[in-house]
């Protein structure tokens, strides 16, 4: 077993930054709807259920990782991420769409995507915050990789044969990056021990704190879920953008998502998470605002997506450390897995309030109330002060 932290570094890492395709679903989604001519919001449905999937797979996955650990765990993810790429080469509606890549693939980058932030904290016990930034910082960023990725293999293929390479070529990489990630010897679950630091999902889940957390998460991350799926789609429809500019886009919230997730990381070990989390509700309530009265002017445009992609990111690095923080790390993996399925219902309630609304621009209105009610959350929950973290002997 790998018992080098840095090569485990790497391992959850590579297999992390692979399922980031997800975000670049939009590159995908222009070219299904010039394929098939299926509507645009038949098509935006497959990214919202895929969301919606890989958020309810957590309390799955969640709980393997703590009781089989995470190698185990990412390679389930890896088999279900790639088969459903490779399936949804076979899909000829809608529906088998919402399957093999909304279900199934969905479910992968569930598995996934727990595996790093829960096992990264045992190794760097000492960062919490700053580690749990650069896991989610990586899924963040990788659609930059991924988007000229899907691109590429677009030039000269049809959709079918993209996805085809696409999860051939995944689920090699995940199982790679599989193989190397393992927990630390003095950290193996039969031998830690619960303290009075540590909660397990059941007690968790009876704190008013936890209601609060999930209330606030559920809120914050609406706006962030819809524009990085429908990014391309937003600048043509609301900014008049041409298809190469509105591309563009999709590397430009990549690389702010994945910033913030860093900076916010390492901001919290230093100035407190909640801090941090009611500064990044701010951003995002500006941020909608701008793209709702202001997004005829280009820079203003720019600078919304810029502030909904570095809320977004903020918000995923800073609720799991809060939950680490507030909860323990004892039944981290299930407790997160519980807390993410705030997550689930923002994945539905995007596309639920852009069915409902019609337009973006109304959309951007709507959530922009909803940001301001879970900031206004945020101002009733009280931060747990944390012992010291325990020393992993590497």
């Amino acid at each position: 077993m790998t018992q080098n932290k840095y090569v485990v570094l790497v391992g959850a890492l590579l297999a992390q930054v692979t399922i980031a395709g997800l975000y670049a679903w939009s590159v995908f989604g222009i070219a299904i709807e010039r394929e098939t001519g299926w509507s645009g919001d038949e098509i935006l449905l497959t990214y919202s259920i895929a969301q919606f999937v890989f958020a309810l797979s957590t309390i799955v996955s969640g709980r393997l990782v703590d009781t089989k650990g995470p190698r185990f765990t990412i390679i389930i993810g890896g088999v279900l991420y790639g088969g459903g790429l490779i399936l949804s080469s076979f899909a000829t509606s809608p529906f088998m769409l919402y399957i093999t890549y909304g279900v199934i693939a969905g479910a992968g980058v569930g598995f996934v995507y727990v595996c790093p932030i829960a096992t990264l904290v045992k190794w760097f016990p000492q960062k919490k915050g700053t580690i749990i930034g650069l896991s989610v910082a990586v899924f963040g960023g990788g659609s930059i990789i991924f988007k000229d990725v899907i691109a590429w293999l677009l030039v000269d293929s049809d959709v079918s044969t993209a996805f085809l390479h696409l999860g051939l070529v995944t689920t090699v990489i995940i199982i790679i990056g599989g193989s190397l990630t393992s927990v630390p010897e003095g950290f193996k679950k039969s031998l830690l021990e619960k303290t009075k630091e540590d909660y397990t999902t059941s007690e968790m889940v009876k704190t008013p704190k936890f209601y609060l957390t999930w209330i606030m998460f559920w809120l914050a991350v609406i706006p962030g879920i819809l524009v990085l799926g429908a990014a391309k789609n937003i600048g043509i429809e609301v900014a008049g953008l041409g298809d190469e500019a509105a591309a563009t886009i999709i590397s430009i919230l990549a690389i702010s998502n994945a910033s913030s997730r860093l900076i916010s990381g390492a901001l919290s070990d230093k100035v407190g998470t909640l801090n941090v989390l009611k500064g990044q509700f701010v951003v995002t309530i500006l941020a909608l605002l701008s793209l709702s009265f202001l997004a005829e002017t280009p820079a203003m445009f720019y600078l919304g997506v810029v502030g909904i992609a570095v809320g977004y990111g903020g918000f995923l690095a800073l609720f799991p450390t809060f939950t680490n923080q507030q909860w323990g790390i004892f039944r981290y993996g299930s407790n997160y897995g519980i807390v993410y399925q705030a997550y689930a219902l923002s994945a539905l309630t995007g596309i639920f309030i852009k069915s409902t609304v019609g337009t973006f621009i109304n959309t951007f209105i709507v959530a922009a109330i909803a940001a301001a009610i879970g900031l206004g959350v945020a101002f009733f929950v009280k931060e747990r002060k944390t012992a010291p973290p325990i020393t992993i002997r590497n």
